[in-house]
């Protein structure tokens, strides 16, 4: 426990994670991933502030995309318009389901937990279910199941209050996955955490996503991050949001800790930051952004 705020530490759960996603995987079924395809997609809001200028991308099914550029330059923009959440003023978007062809079911992680604070982890985690009137006894299963994911099966009746910021964001990841989502999205989920709790938890991500084979977008501001995560980087310039480039990382998935300290890693991250550096050389001038448009 932290004495300083009387908060349960993760250090258990963190050990006890990977255990448990390997005994899950034997019950779940791999998600079919979702493909998401953008042409000339472009977003100005009601005031006239244009965040998303001619963006045209493709995600294959199962891929883990990081969306990396400067704060306000519309990486969070780009999310909620995948996640129908908001409307593209110009140019076409499309997200289907890798199998159907139809809608995939999609998955949300905020940049805080925005967790219930008088309700219970697993009251957290069971309210997707809730809402879409799933059988209590089939929701139960799914909350157990996804909280064993994320190395939180022993704290399905503590309330947010008592928890880490790690964990508090494992809860939310768990919120995520309870739906077995085909698509993740993921709003620089883990900006706020002191850097040995944020490698711990990118890399638990890596390790889901691999098992489970759902497709991700990670909006982050680090190099780092974003090289060490993703398959692939889209490297967005100022506002409005233009992508000027993309690097890929080769590596096996899931990544290792040892990644980190590898050439190719340092090669990425050097590549990511030349294209970061371009983009800003050719920004446009645009009025200043609202915070929430990151």
């Amino acid at each position: 426990m932290d004495s300083a705020h009387g908060r349960l530490d993760s250090g258990d759960a963190v050990m006890r994670a990977r255990h448990r996603m390997d005994t899950c995987g034997e019950r779940a079924m791999k998600a079919s991933g979702a493909a998401i395809a953008a042409e000339s997609l472009g977003k100005v809001f009601p005031d006239g502030l244009e965040t998303l200028r001619d963006i045209s991308l493709r995600v294959e099914p199962g891929e883990f995309v990081a969306l990396l550029g400067p704060s306000g330059c519309g990486k969070t923009t780009l999310l909620r318009l995948v996640a129908g959440l908001e409307a593209p003023t110009a140019g076409r978007l499309s997200v289907d389901h890798a199998a159907s062809g139809g809608a995939p079911e999609i998955g949300y992680v905020f940049q805080t937990p925005t967790l219930m604070p008088w309700a219970s982890l697993a009251e957290n985690i069971r309210l997707p279910l809730t809402l879409r009137h799933v059988p209590r006894r089939e929701a139960d299963r799914s909350v157990a199941e996804a909280l064993e994911r994320v190395g939180l099966a022993d704290f399905a009746k503590t309330l947010p209050s008592r928890l880490s910021g790690g964990m508090a964001m494992r809860a939310s990841l768990a919120r995520a996955l309870v739906t077995r989502p085909d698509l993740l999205l993921l709003d620089e989920p883990f900006a706020a955490l002191d850097e040995m709790t944020r490698f711990r938890l990118g890399e638990e991500l890596s390790a889901l996503q691999a098992e489970l084979g759902f497709t991700v977008l990670f909006v982050t501001h680090s190099v780092y991050e974003a090289a060490f995560l993703a398959a692939r980087v889209l490297v967005f310039s100022s506002r409005p949001g233009r992508i000027v480039g993309e690097a890929e990382n080769a590596a096996p998935m899931p990544r290792q800790p040892e990644h980190r300290s590898e050439a190719a890693f340092q090669t990425v991250v050097e590549e990511l930051r030349r294209l970061l550096s371009e983009g800003s050389a050719s920004s446009s001038p645009s009025r200043p952004a609202p915070q929430n448009m990151s």
